[in-house]
């Protein structure tokens, strides 16, 4: 394209490549695949009056579920080049409502993650904020531009009853006090969804899940990695059987913390140490991906370190679960080493496995056997905190049950403290 073609000129060839983009797929206009449909040419003869219009290919109208009286084919594949490459893009129909959320507790997870995740919701927008700090959450409220009215304290929770413009909430406050925190929005009549773990014990998971059957509400436990596509890949593969059975799962969760002066370094607020913290992923996971909880677990802790960071909580320790179908899953949790985060599930004829496996970002997915290594290129990552927010504003107003319930989130607590039980009497639990 020459520099002397006029504006409209440009414009025109501008909507033109667009839509072109949107409109065909695979073969340029007018290249028929052998067995396969060409498209149509631009120019066609007026139709007749009575005729009825030539179908393209292209045009899904017809097909059951499609236009009838006037209305549009909602969800139908967009032509049959969609059709035939299971079923996406489909004719949208309009935006859902999205979901009014409130954020409950303002820290490095919420800001760095959860607030610009949701800038990505297509079934979320953020009106309220919850923080113990109205002077943080003011800057936060111009940045995001949340009306600074709708700043609330802890305690100002069950003033959400009247408040019409909160429909629900995210909780990511310190563990011990999740369960104050989501029974007073459970109360004032909004929905929840609670970071892992669900509580610092499981009586207080029970008082939470009360609460919510009481007020009618979604208590949902927010494991995330339940949204990731190449995660869900993995498990496709084992559920299904592509090497036969899981016979060993190798799981590892470690990190440095950091210095001492945070919230996860005091039993007091975390309820546990690594476990509580980053060993979850390793138990949940391996718990999602098998679909059977463990029966059986033994552990060892390192206490002999000398850090003094690890004065309250544990900073290093090795459990092993024992599950129904006879897989064993050993797994280790760390506060004080280098950062490694990966599992591998061994099965009978090869393995899959992913490193990073639970990070935020550039996760990368592999299986094979004897003869090969293959890694996972499709499906694509996504932003889990956008994908697991859209579920949880999805079965809100679809009326469906969440995909991680409270219930999930208790018995992952219930776990951990008989493997912290494990590990201090030295010997095998039953779970």
């Amino acid at each position: 394209m020459t520099l002397d073609l006029t504006r409209r000129t440009v414009v025109t060839a501008v909507r033109y490549s667009a839509l072109s983009a949107v409109f065909t797929s695979g073969d340029r206009v007018g290249r028929a695949a052998p067995g396969r449909w060409a498209a149509q040419p631009e120019e066609r003869p007026p139709e007749q009056k009575g005729s009825k219009p030539e179908k393209s290919p292209d045009d899904t109208s017809s097909k059951k579920g499609g236009s009838s009286g006037g209305s549009e084919p909602k969800g139908e594949p967009v032509s049959q080049t969609a059709a035939a490459h299971g079923g996406k893009p489909t004719i949208p129909g309009p935006p859902p409502k999205k979901i009014k959320l409130a954020l409950v507790g303002l820290g490095k997870l919420m800001v760095d993650e959860v607030l610009p995740a949701l800038g990505q919701s297509q079934r979320c927008e953020v009106t309220a904020l919850v923080t113990g700090n109205p002077e943080k959450g003011r800057a936060i409220a111009r940045h995001f531009g949340i009306d600074d009215a709708k700043i609330l304290g802890y305690g100002d929770i069950p003033r959400l009853k009247d408040d019409q413009s909160v429909e629900a909430v995210y909780i990511a406050t310190p563990n011990t006090v999740h369960t104050r925190d989501t029974v007073a929005a459970l109360e004032a009549g909004t929905h929840v969804c609670c970071e892992k773990p669900l509580a610092g014990t499981v009586e207080d998971c029970e008082r939470m899940i009360r609460a919510a059957k009481q007020a009618g509400r979604t208590l949902m436990t927010a494991y995330r990695v339940h949204h990731e596509p190449i995660n869900n890949e993995m498990r496709r593969m084992i559920r299904e059987g592509t090497y036969g059975r899981p016979r060993f799962v190798n799981f590892d969760a470690c990190l440095d913390v950091g210095k001492r002066e945070q919230y996860r370094l005091s039993k007091e607020l975390a309820g546990g140490g690594s476990v509580f913290d980053i060993g979850i992923y390793a138990l949940n996971t391996t718990r999602w991906l098998l679909g059977e909880s463990p029966v059986e677990a033994s552990a060892m802790i390192n206490d002999q370190s000398g850090d003094e960071r690890f004065d309250e909580v544990e900073g290093y320790i090795a459990f092993q679960l024992r599950f129904p179908s006879g897989c064993i899953a050993v797994c280790t949790s760390s506060f004080g080493t280098a950062r490694v985060n990966r599992y591998k599930v061994i099965c009978e004829r090869g393995w899959v496995g992913m490193e990073p496996a639970t990070e935020y970002r550039t996760l990368h997915g592999f299986h094979g056997d004897d003869t090969q290594v293959c890694e996972i290129k499709k499906p694509f990552s996504v932003n889990q905190f956008t994908a697991e927010l859209d579920h949880f504003a999805r079965c809100i107003a679809e009326g469906k049950e969440v995909e991680s319930s409270g219930e999930e989130g208790r018995k992952d607590v219930d776990f951990m403290h008989k493997i912290y039980h494990a590990a201090r009497s030295g010997r095998r639990v039953e779970l």
